[in-house]
């Protein structure tokens, strides 16, 4: 194929071949001589490139090295594919997830937590409507709200009283915890005792001792967290008596905000009925179950993620470049860093089992020839042998044609370039011999 300083020899025999086909009356019963077309025996090479474009990452071979079939030549940058993939992936298990959860029975556990999702709305529907009713009735009756006014006086008064008392209980528990602490650390420590001839010594006190100690001093601690959480509650609903306080007077100084408090009591209970209503129809989805529909919608996207993972992975196989067959690299086209097409050839790779051949078979005898078909061929320093050779290509337009063919004559006298390939060639076949490839008429 790339062997073109042989093309005028090769014409010049293709032509002669063609004028030596004299047409010679000859008798039916005689069989027509086989056709013999030569060519040249080349080393056979290998255009190895990438089935997809982008920039070379890594080459793993150079020009001179042997490979073998499959090992890895280089790579193209995968990292965008690579975080893509793992994308689509977890798709994959969501969506199988989903599908898996449609395709369950209906789980009693579903239905109980959707039916304490009604019960729950149906509580806040009715704290709602109360909202409101109190505060149509405060609109509607001010001497109530004078009443609700003394309440919350009363409520706030009373929830300051108790966060004081609560937080002298927690500053007491902080006390009996700091002793116990100074207790079981002085058991810890050990006692000194005087000696007769002075000095002191420590003796360690009683383990029950010194583990009873501990033992209080983390209750106390326990008892003392628990104290000035009941502190800060209660100093919480100081503030929260405070803020009704507040609200309430605001109301009966200023008309207009009871009615304001009218149309925000409204909206809540409204928004409580939807959600009351929200809630049933799941309730009623959980028990009925998923829908033929939803199934295979699920389904659907499951195989669509699936798919997307497949094409992924084969796109980022794809960024990786094997060895089609055992040979030598003998050209390097590209280097990494650089940015290469589809297709385009990274190495050329010699196979060292098999030879190729190109001859020009005339016009007229092109339709005997197909892909794939073997034909023999015979080489003058091997006389009486023959070996097989493979189709491999076939040119779609003639070759060396002198000029644009004007009758059936110089039709028939074009020839079209066809490459056969011999797969472990005989050692009696040598790279630059003539042979001939014989085709049978």
């Amino acid at each position: 194929m790339r062997k073109q300083m042989l093309s005028l020899s090769l014409l010049v025999l293709a032509l002669f071949l063609g004028g030596c086909q004299t047409r010679l009356p000859v008798r039916t019963s005689q069989r027509a001589a086989p056709t013999r077309l030569t060519g040249f025996l080349e080393a056979g090479d290998i255009d190895v490139a990438f089935e997809t474009g982008g920039r070379i990452a890594e080459i793993l071979v150079d020009e001179g090295e042997s490979v073998t079939s499959g090992q890895l030549l280089a790579r193209l940058d995968d990292s965008l594919l690579a975080l893509q993939l793992a994308a689509a992936r977890a798709d994959v298990v969501e969506a199988e997830a989903k599908l898996a959860q449609l395709q369950a029975a209906v789980r009693p556990v579903d239905v109980k937590l959707a039916e304490a999702r009604v019960q729950y709305a149906e509580v806040a529907l009715e704290a709602a409507e109360q909202a409101l009713a109190d505060a149509i009735a405060l609109r509607d009756n001010p001497q109530q709200l004078d009443l609700e006014i003394a309440q919350a006086q009363a409520e706030w008064e009373e929830a300051k009283a108790h966060a004081r008392a609560a937080r002298h209980q927690a500053e007491a528990a902080d006390l009996n915890a700091q002793m116990w602490g100074a207790i079981a650390q002085d058991l810890g420590k050990g006692i000194q005792v005087p000696l007769p001839g002075g000095g002191m010594t420590t003796v360690a006190a009683p383990a029950d001792k010194v583990a009873y100690a501990n033992q209080q001093w983390n209750l106390a601690n326990q008892a003392a967290w628990r104290a000035w959480q009941d502190a800060y509650a209660a100093e919480a609903n100081v503030e929260l008596a405070a803020a009704k306080l507040k609200d309430l007077k605001n109301t009966r100084a200023n008309p207009l905000e009871a009615e304001a408090r009218v149309v925000e009591a409204t909206n809540a209970r409204d928004e409580a009925k939807a959600a009351l209503v929200q809630a049933q129809a799941a309730l009623d989805a959980v028990k009925a179950g998923p829908t033929s529909a939803q199934l295979r919608a699920a389904e659907a996207a499951v195989e669509q993620a699936q798919s997307r993972v497949e094409a992924l992975r084969l796109r980022l196989e794809q960024t990786r470049l094997y060895a089609p067959a055992d040979g030598a690299i003998a050209t390097r086209f590209y280097a990494p860093g650089e940015v290469v097409a589809a297709g385009e050839p990274v190495f050329d790779l010699q196979p060292p089992h098999y030879l190729e051949i190109t001859v020009y078979v005339p016009a007229s005898m092109l339709d005997a020839i197909g892909l794939g078909q073997s034909y023999p061929i015979r080489v003058d320093t091997a006389p009486g042998r023959e070996f097989e050779a493979v189709v491999l290509h076939i040119n779609d337009e003639p070759e060396y044609t002198l000029r644009q063919a004007q009758n059936v004559a110089e039709r028939e006298a074009m020839v079209y370039a066809v490459r056969l390939r011999i797969d472990n060639p005989d050692p009696a076949l040598r790279p630059g011999m003539p042979a001939d490839v014989i085709l049978e008429d």
